[in-house]
């Protein structure tokens, strides 16, 4: 057994954009019902696999806040090489988190009144 520590992976901005790019066109030229619900499940799914990979060796985190911290410092910081920009909450179970910079929107073109125009910013809500 080696007793050599893990190499982080990585893949270059310009791969993962080109990747990126090539799934969204794919499927949004395709004759799906609901292209848009394809691209988020293939979001989801991608996310969640992330996040399993980089707590696995983490401790337990106990409470609603403690996961909302590591996802805006620790796993953004991992995937995107920044923090969140902003985290807000109503103190009743709803965090808005905020990236003004988001890579994956970066290069998507500012179409007023489209379902993808957001200014290259990036904002979830999570909680109630």
């Amino acid at each position: 057994m080696s007793t050599t520590p893990a190499t982080k992976r990585e893949v270059a901005e310009s791969s993962f954009d080109l990747l990126h790019h090539a799934i969204v066109d794919k499927i949004s030229s395709s004759n799906r019902n609901h292209p848009e619900k394809d691209l988020e499940m293939i979001g989801y799914t991608v996310g969640q696999k992330l996040v399993e990979r980089y707590v696995k060796e983490k401790p337990i985190l106990e409470n609603d806040l403690a996961v909302i911290t590591f996802l805006c410092k620790d796993f953004w910081t991992e995937v995107y090489g920044k923090q969140m920009d902003k985290l807000r909450t109503n103190h009743k179970g709803v965090f808005e988190l905020q990236d003004h910079r988001f890579r994956a929107l970066l290069r998507v073109s500012a179409v007023p009144h489209s379902a993808l125009w957001n200014d290259s910013r990036f904002s979830v809500r999570l909680g109630a």
